[in-house]
């Protein structure tokens, strides 16, 4: 196929102070196999060398924008996203990488299936760490492509039934056509209208398409290194004297948290992924025009349920939550206990399942120093497979 006949493919990667992972996640890019390619790396203003990193690269399809202040994370997104052309487009974390030929796989996939949105499975890379520990890998190993209905899996994400990574998120094995992304500016104003740019844009875009392509071999690695804000959300101590990625996260001037939403005493939502999926819902709700108050009974009830541990800064925010909308929070607490026993009692075979279609491979038998190297044996383990 002609050089001309190639859509314009646009790979974003944001970064700030990550001069020891930015290298390992370019390479996975500049290795892609796809001729009508743009790598545009936006700098928020980093101090570590990174601009002299990318320029050492001497790549002519690499182009560096820096912000010339601190933006936070949807800002810089944002300001990324508004030197992009046309074409289609995916954000790459700067500790995440590119599978081996991923770009020219979905431009074959967008192209055959007709759509303007694909999302894929990703594997799973955590980075070495100073003690030693890491340099593990985890890969599904499942095949094929499935044609999903955009409001289908929407709402399944908000009744708890599914992932907001199986949506059509715009980062990290996840791609779109830039048209898409101007149809939610055209609506919003901007394209990301939430704190959360990751998860914001899979709802997004899925409020705005009749379908998308969901691709059971993974595109891309999904880093985790010590510059991992959402890894940090998750499993942040609680009286950690130096500022975590995501304490630093939500210091920043950022989009402000939905009014709906309650936040922690330090200003963090809990840990729970659903109530990040219900704040960047309720802030793109201008894209279909619904009323929210219906959602929040059955929001705090998925939320109990998904507890796994006590946490005291989920249970304020519960208690928060219960009182601000009205709600029975000792009636939904009953009920999420009957639900966690139903689970346990009927998920483990998907469970099992799922671990079984999943491929761990250590140091000890591939190079897995940095996110680069991961993709490589990723790609082997799955070539080998077949």
């Amino acid at each position: 196929m002609a050089v001309e006949a190639l859509p314009k493919f646009t790979v974003i990667i944001p970064t700030r102070a990550r001069a020891d992972v930015l290298p390992a996640a370019l390479r996975t890019v500049v290795a892609q196999d796809y001729e009508n390619l743009e790598i545009l790396v936006s700098d928020n203003f980093s101090e570590d060398g990174t601009a002299d990193i990318v320029h050492a690269l001497n790549d002519p399809r690499i182009r560096y924008i820096n912000t010339g202040r601190r933006l936070s994370m949807s800002h810089n997104w944002e300001f990324a996203l508004s030197h992009v052309d046309g074409g289609w487009v995916t954000f790459l974390g700067d500790d995440d990488g590119l599978m081996p030929g991923a770009i020219a796989k979905v431009v074959e996939m967008a192209r055959d299936a007709g759509v303007s949105a694909i999302r894929s499975a990703t594997c799973k890379y955590r980075w070495p760490a100073a003690d030693g520990k890491g340099g593990r890998l985890a890969i599904p190993t499942r095949r094929g492509t499935e044609l999903r209905n955009s409001d289908e899996w929407l709402q399944r994400a908000m009744a708890g039934n599914a992932s907001y990574m199986d949506l059509p998120m715009l980062y990290t094995g996840g791609f779109a056509d830039m048209r898409v992304m101007l149809s939610i500016k055209a609506k919003m104003g901007v394209f990301f209208s939430s704190c959360v740019p990751d998860v914001y844009s899979g709802i997004a875009i899925a409020s705005v398409t009749e379908n998308y392509l969901y691709s059971r071999y993974p595109m891309a690695i999904a880093g985790i290194s010590r510059h991992s804000t959402g890894t940090s959300h998750f499993s942040r101590p609680e009286n950690k004297l130096e500022m975590s990625p995501a304490q630093r996260f939500i210091s920043e001037n950022n989009i402000p948290f939905h009014p709906d939403i309650p936040v922690c005493r330090d200003g963090i939502i809990p840990r729970s992924s659903q109530i990040i999926f219900l704040e960047s819902y309720l802030q793109s709700l201008p894209l279909r025009e619904e009323e929210p108050i219906s959602l929040y009974a059955k929001q705090l009830d998925i939320v109990t349920a998904d507890r796994s541990k006590r946490d005291n800064d989920l249970e304020i925010w519960l208690r928060e939550f219960s009182a601000m909308h009205g709600l029975d929070l000792t009636e939904s607490l009953r009920r999420g206990k009957l639900s966690q026993f139903v689970e346990t009692v009927t998920g483990w075979p998907f469970r099992t399942w799922r671990r079984w279609k999943t491929t761990k491979l250590r140091p000890r038998a591939h190079d897995l120093s940095d996110v680069y190297m991961a993709t490589i044996a990723a790609a082997e383990y799955l070539r080998n497979k077949k």
